[in-house]
């Protein structure tokens, strides 16, 4: 059943939260998102932009901006009759297939990479930065760690000369959709991610294309073996209700 975000704002647990950010449409984008990845705004929920524009003291317009965005990143769904509902969480086959096009993009990404030193020292950085966030689970803390992640594949993925497979590999919007399952239980195999990241990073300061693509392709085999339980658990949840 879907739920009018008018009928959610007298709900301490579900308003929406500004962040200090300047631009309004980046403030709506991170206030929703916040709401959707939390799980404050659960699949089906009907998102108002007038319900939203009050809540977050702003003009429509950045409002209708960042839902137009979160429909690009495939979070939200529009209709004519009903505007804006959060999408449902991927199903267990989505997921499979997800992790499987991540792996084909990022691996025809390090084939084609031209390894360079500012590319492992930018690296390095995001490697540290990853392995000093805690991955809680507050929104806040498992939101950090998520884009930290991000940012490491990213820097794999860029290091292609062909920009396609940066575009593809963008567009699947990965950890957007992952990042929906760490509601309630945070980033649970954190200390197995940054043990991996470490062998990749590794393999790749050596300079060992091989091994970097074997480093590679096992992490993403295993963080999607480690990850399924969120599936199932909410697989589960919906199914009582």
């Amino acid at each position: 059943m879907s739920m009018a975000l008018e009928e959610i704002e007298s709900s301490q647990q579900a308003s929406l939260v500004a962040q200090p950010w300047s631009s309004l449409g980046k403030i709506a984008y991170e206030a929703i998102i916040e709401g959707i990845l939390k799980g404050v705004l659960p699949a089906g929920t009907q998102i108002s932009i007038d319900g939203a524009a009050r809540q977050l003291k702003m003009s429509n317009t950045p409002v209708r901006e960042a839902l137009s965005r979160l429909a690009a990143e495939r979070l939200v769904l529009f209709s004519a009759n009903r505007g804006y509902t959060v999408t449902p969480q991927i199903t267990a086959e989505e997921y499979h297939q997800l992790f499987e096009a991540r792996r084909t993009l990022e691996l025809a990404s390090i084939k084609s990479a031209i390894i360079e030193p500012t590319a492992i020292d930018k690296i390095s950085s995001i490697l540290q930065r990853l392995s000093s966030t805690e991955a809680a689970v507050e929104y806040k803390q498992y939101r950090s760690f998520n884009q930290a992640d991000r940012e490491f594949h990213l820097a794999f993925v860029s290091m292609s000369q062909n920009r396609f497979l940066r575009h593809a590999w963008e567009q699947l919007h990965f950890h957007l959709h992952v990042g929906r399952l760490y509601a309630g239980a945070g980033v649970i195999d954190s200390q197995e991610a940054c043990t991996e990241h470490e062998a990749i990073f590794n393999a790749l300061e050596e300079g060992n294309r091989k091994e970097l693509l074997q480093r590679m392709g096992d992490h993403i085999k295993n963080a999607e073996t480690r990850l399924r339980r969120l599936v199932t658990r909410d697989k589960l949840t919906h199914s009582t209700r």
